[in-house]
């Protein structure tokens, strides 16, 4: 006979009815939390694909040809931005009293120092030093520049020569060679890799984010290894071209010189940049005839054209005089050894310059006493003072050694 369970009391029922649903709605957050989870997973996924299309650049996109070709042809005439320049040479401390302009100049040398640039084309620039008394600016504008700043309230006013210096230009050797003055940045960036292969590996490195902006990084590699420099990057703007950082690494793993924007606006920048201080006491300056090579071309006018030119490799397809030894333009004096990242620069001395008469005795701050004469160490630039001549470079003490023997 079948045993019948004893009836429950209603409210009984009614306990064991809440907790079945209790149960149910544990299982189903223990079994729907996973699948949420899921759910959330697969429309992640989905967005994979719209998220990867907002990425920046990828280096795979671009060769050195086309990056350089891409600097060259940039037609940006306009940008307004701050500048962070960070210097490591390895230079001894230099005193500077108190501070001040030679201070504050010194942490180009050694430190980090901020500058704030602005330019509107090859006529228009302005360029402010942050320092400890004050900012100083040097504004060009047509024909008129100004310096100011600084702890005092004086502005100078100088006119640059009717022919900017461009006639003392012709003969520094930067312009381009004649087969190339109308050549495209397709042919310029073609050969400028023809000049550099026997001494430079040239690459895009990789991608970087620099003031805001996506930015392809372009490495040159020197081959020689007399030379104290690792390489070279340079960070180009992704969609116009333009330089946005340099980083010069040294063979010790650790940067050299740094400089590059922090902040940058490529838009028109205001006028007002482009003057003097309103209502102030202005005192003439003679800049003299020989300006230098006219202000506007070290702030993107022509100088760009003549990146390279006779000093990056004398006539393009032989290497020329600097490429291969010889004299340099306007320097007769100068003896080069080597070529590339090895130049090594010979200037003669007069007899006796080192001598107890001489400067030796004041060069003992500085360098050090060797068999071969004294030298001077940098994280960059190295130097050989012998007897008769001076021996410059950025390569080891070695190799300065062997081009004085």
């Amino acid at each position: 006979m079948a045993l019948i369970p004893p009836e429950r009391p209603a409210d009984e029922a009614e306990d064991r009815a809440a907790d079945l649903a209790a149960a149910r709605r544990r299982k189903a957050v223990r079994y729907g939390v996973p699948l949420g989870i899921a759910g959330l997973a697969a429309a992640t996924i989905g967005l994979v694909p719209a998220l990867a299309q907002d990425d920046g650049p990828s280096a795979d996109d671009v060769t050195a040809k086309e990056l350089i070709a891409k600097a060259l042809s940039s037609e940006v005439e306009s940008v307004d931005g701050t500048v962070k320049v960070s210097t490591d040479l390895g230079l001894p401390s230099i005193p500077f009293g108190g501070g001040g302009e030679g201070a504050d100049l010194s942490q180009l040398l050694a430190g980090e120092t901020k500058l704030h640039v602005a330019a509107d084309g090859p006529e228009k620039q302005r360029v402010t030093l942050a320092g400890s008394d004050g900012d100083r600016t040097v504004v060009h504008n047509g024909k008129d520049v100004w310096t100011f700043g600084g702890d005092s309230d004086e502005v100078f006013h100088s006119t640059v020569p009717q022919d900017g210096g461009k006639d003392s230009a012709k003969h520094d050797g930067f312009a381009l060679p004649k087969d190339l003055a109308d050549a495209t940045p397709q042919e310029l960036a073609e050969r400028l890799l023809e000049a550099a292969d026997d001494t430079t590996d040239v690459t895009v490195a990789g991608t970087a984010q620099v003031a805001g902006q996506d930015a392809y990084e372009l490495r040159l590699t020197p081959k020689q290894d007399e030379s104290t420099v690792r390489d070279i990057t340079v960070a180009v703007d992704a969609d116009n071209g333009v330089p946005l950082r340099v980083a010069l690494t040294a063979d010790d793993g650790k940067a050299v010189v740094d400089v590059g924007f922090t902040k940058v606006d490529f838009n028109k920048p205001d006028a007002d940049l482009f003057a003097p201080p309103a209502g102030a006491e202005v005192t003439e300056r003679d800049l003299g005839e020989d300006f230098g090579g006219g202000l506007g071309k070290g702030f993107g006018g022509d100088f760009g054209k003549g990146f390279g030119g006779d000093w990056a490799g004398g006539d393009w397809a032989g290497g020329g005089d600097r490429a291969g030894g010889g004299t340099s333009s306007g320097l007769e004096d100068v003896q080069v050894h080597g070529k590339g990242w090895g130049s090594i620069a010979e200037l003669p001395l007069p007899g006796g310059a080192l001598g107890e008469e001489g400067v030796g005795a004041a060069l003992d701050f500085f360098t050090d006493k060797t068999d071969a004469g004294r030298v001077f160490e940098s994280r960059l630039v190295n130097v050989l003072i012998t007897d008769d001549a001076v021996y410059v470079g950025a390569v080891t003490p070695e190799a300065l050694q062997a081009a004085a023997d």
